[in-house]
């Protein structure tokens, strides 16, 4: 059975064959003419139409583009020897920093009810890790349990395309499908490459939000391809994978509308369990629909006859990724550095203040920073996405971590009522500098008229920014060290350092659950 098996993988990696060179993937995918590859979902109402079911208009016939096999073709054609130093160091970067959040989060309720639930449901075999735990679980509930690890403390990296993202959501599910595979470090790489990559191209593409739709949900289109990565699926069963995950997976804004629940840690990862088990459908077999996401961007308001994706293979963003100085909302990073640098200034005179106006970007305010239930928030999901909250606790206290979230600072009497004098606009100054910016301006006016303010630009760990080593050390030590050990948490980022030398990915794993 195992020779069987090591047969098939040959067989598939075969089929994959070499990587195509420039010119040859522009021709095999109908689009030599371009200069830079960009996937026009449409070429024109025409194939729009076709997608809505309508006749397409009369015209020369022209190969019509399906995304599932363009991205399918893009995913089996990554390899870890063509990519870029600055990438593979990208992808070890990410990993630790999420890798950070998950051990931070191990023993939450979210995490807890998630484990408990999927293994009633489904049972307790498996062979992949669960961070934290001794206990092993298939890799859906892997991908469960960690993206809901690494997502509840709301301190996973962040990307900006068309909306907010946190595209570290891929990794439990790569990191899963190639332990259960028994893939090296150099795989894992390809993984992550391939999941990050499809995940934030789509975000540059388009906008989920604008059709009432969390931007997780282009996880449903990239943690297919990173399974079938790990798996080493011929680009057809990918393609397939692909359209049944898509084709059944939108996660709707209400999950981040009024009082927040524990759904925002479980929507992702429950996108990443559903998305692995889409795959092994696709693996076994089943076939899925072609032009899901040209359906939806045709049918949906804002409907949109075409839309580009850049599939150049050339051009990386995972590396434009950013990391999260505070456990907040990814929106709030700025007002909160600046609340944080202003702290010294109020030390012994919080009583005496009396207005903070905090000016910002629309599309921040848009983001129900400071809706009526931010300011008396209900659960701690409702807090660390509370501008007023996160303002006042980091004037008081100098600093918003985990812990104070923990100890429920959030609910005291003091934070609430400085709370009730933050006052949200927007900065009209910052928007005029940067239209596109995430900067925030604080400014607090005390009763004898003294007014000291604060601008941040640009949030800590954002590009140019980039959060230094030291500080993700920190971070990463400060989670790791209770759960696995100081001897442990120092052995495994040594191995997230050298992932491309792990020849087996379970060398790593095994460290996630055990203290040494």
């Amino acid at each position: 059975m195992k020779k069987t098996a090591e047969r098939e993988n040959s067989r598939i990696g075969e089929a994959n064959g070499p990587l195509m060179d420039r010119r040859k993937f522009l021709v095999t995918t109908g689009l030599a003419a371009a200069t830079t590859l960009f996937v026009n979902l449409g070429e024109g109402r025409g194939v729009a139409l076709a997608a809505a079911g309508e006749p397409a208009a009369k015209a020369p016939e022209k190969p019509k583009v399906n995304l599932e096999k363009l991205l399918a073709e893009y995913a089996a054609n990554v390899r870890y020897h063509d990519l870029p130093a600055d990438v593979v160091a990208a992808c070890k970067r990410l990993l630790l920093d999420t890798l950070a959040c998950g051990f931070g989060a191990v023993g939450t309720e979210t995490a807890t009810i998630a484990e408990k639930t999927f293994r009633k449901a489904f049972g307790s075999g498996g062979k992949t890790t669960i961070i934290g735990s001794k206990r092993q679980i298939a890799a859906e509930g892997a991908a469960l349990v960690n993206g809901t690890l690494i997502r509840d403390l709301d301190l996973n990296d962040t990307y900006y395309g068309y909306d907010p993202s946190h595209p570290s959501e891929v990794i439990p599910a790569a990191l899963a499908c190639c332990e259960e595979a028994r893939r090296s470090g150099r795989d894992l790489i390809e993984a992550m490459v391939v999941a990050y990559e499809v995940d934030m191209r789509l975000n540059n593409a388009f906008s989920w939000a604008a059709r009432g739709f969390h931007a997780l949900s282009h996880g449903a289109y990239a943690i297919p391809l990173a399974a079938g990565k790990a798996w080493r699926l011929t680009p057809e069963q990918m393609a397939h994978a692909v359209g049944i995950s898509g084709a059944h997976q939108l996660t709707s804004l209400a999950m981040n509308s009024g009082t927040i629940s524990m759904m925002k840690a479980l929507a992702p990862a429950r996108t990443a369990m559903d998305s692995i088990f889409d795959t092994r459908l696709a693996a076994g077999g089943f076939t899925g629909p072609t032009f899901a996401i040209e359906w939806l961007t045709a049918n949906i308001q804002p409907k949109q006859a075409s839309v580009t994706v850049d599939l150049d293979p050339k051009s990386y963003q995972l590396v434009k990724v950013g990391l999260k100085r505070f456990p907040l909302q990814g929106s709030l990073q700025t007002s909160t550095e600046a609340a944080v640098n202003l702290a010294p200034q109020i030390k012994g005179q919080s009583g005496d203040i009396q207005e903070i106006v905090v000016e910002t970007y629309p599309a921040t305010i848009k983001r129900g920073v400071a809706d009526k239930e931010k300011y008396t928030p209900a659960t701690r999901e409702t807090a660390d996405h509370s501008l007023p909250i996160c303002v006042a606790m980091a004037l008081l206290d100098g600093e918003v971590t985990v812990t104070q979230f923990h100890k429920n600072r959030w609910k005291d009497r003091e934070v609430l009522a400085l709370a009730q004098k933050v006052t949200v606009k927007v900065g009209d100054e910052l928007v005029a500098k940067d239209p596109k910016g995430q900067g925030a301006t604080v400014a607090i006016r005390f009763a004898n008229g003294r007014v000291v303010k604060e601008t941040v630009e640009v949030p800590d760990g954002q590009a140019p920014r980039v959060l230094s080593r030291p500080a993700l050390e920190k971070k990463y030590r400060q989670f790791a060290d209770p759960v696995i050990g100081e001897a442990g948490a120092k052995k495994l980022m040594a191995l997230v350092d050298n992932l491309d030398q792990v020849k087996d990915i379970r060398t790593m794993t095994e460290l996630l659950r055990k203290r040494l």
